[in-house]
C-alpha cells in the first residue's frame, strides 16, 4: 500500500492521518493534538510503552516524508496509538480506533476486489494464448488470427455476463427511480456485446418478440 492521506475528524479535532502498510500512522505532536494532552506525556507515554515490552520499537515505527519538513519524521502506527490512547485514559481514543479499523478494513476490500479483477484479466490472457498455441498447428495463419479476433472480441460479453451473475451489471442510461428495466435499457446492454464492426447477425429481433417478453417481465 502506497503512503496516503485521509482525514479523521469529529467535534474535537481534525486530523491528516497518513496509511502505509495496512495500518494508520500518527507522530507524536498528532497524538498530543488527539489526546488533547502536552507532547511530553505522549513522549513519556511512547517510551514506557517499548521500555516494558509491551511493544516492539522496530516493528511499530517509521520515518515518514511530510510536505515542509527537510527531514523525515518519526510515526507511530495504530498499536502505539491505542496503547497511548489507554494509558491516557482519552475519550478520543475509542473514536480514533473505530474510525481506523473502518477505514482499513475498506481499504483492504478494495484491495482484494482490485487484485481479484487483475487475476481474471490475467487468466483469461493466459486462456488466450494457449488457445493460440493449439490453434497454430492445425490453421492457417489466417484463420487462427481470425478464430482468436473472434474470441478476443467476446471477452468483453463475457465480463457482463459475469457481472450479471454477481448482480453488479451497470447499466448506462438507468433511471435509478425507475423498478424495473425496460427494453431500451436491455437494448443497450445487448448492444454492448457486438463486434467493433457491424454484425448481420447479431442481437437481430425477430418480430419484436424479445420486445413483447420484456413487456411480460
Amino acid at each position: 500500500m502506497k503512503n496516503e492521506i485521509v482525514i479523521f475528524e469529529n467535534q474535537n479535532v481534525k486530523l491528516e492521518v497518513n496509511m502505509k502498510d495496512e495500518t494508520v500512522w500518527l507522530n507524536q505532536m498528532q497524538m498530543a493534538e488527539l489526546f488533547d494532552k502536552d507532547r511530553t506525556v505522549i513522549t513519556r507515554h511512547i517510551n514506557n510503552i517499548f521500555k516494558e515490552g509491551e511493544l516492539d520499537k522496530e516493528t511499530n515505527v517509521q520515518k515518514l516524508h511530510i510536505p515542509n519538513s527537510d527531514k523525515p519524521v518519526i510515526f507511530y502506527n495504530l498499536d502505539v496509538i491505542i496503547s497511548v490512547g489507554y494509558r491516557v485514559k482519552s475519550k478520543n481514543d475509542v473514536a480514533f480506533r473505530k474510525w481506523a479499523n473502518k477505514i482499513l478494513k475498506d481499504y483492504l476490500i478494495k484491495g482484494y476486489t482490485v487484485n481479484e479483477k487483475r487475476l481474471k484479466a490475467l487468466e483469461k490472457t493466459i486462456k488466450l494464448i494457449d488457445i493460440a498455441n493449439r490453434l497454430d498447428d492445425r490453421l492457417e495463419d489466417r484463420d487462427a488470427k481470425g478464430v482468436l479476433k473472434v474470441i478476443t472480441s467476446y471477452t468483453k460479453a463475457l465480463d457482463l455476463l459475469d457481472d450479471y451473475d454477481h448482480k453488479t451489471l451497470k447499466i448506462k442510461g438507468t433511471n435509478k427511480s425507475s423498478e424495473k428495466i425496460d427494453y431500451e435499457e436491455c437494448m443497450n446492454v445487448i448492444n454492448t456485446l457486438k463486434f467493433n464492426e457491424n454484425s448481420d447477425i447479431f442481437a437481430l429481433e425477430r418480430d419484436n418478440g424479445f420486445k413483447a417478453i420484456i413487456d411480460t417481465i
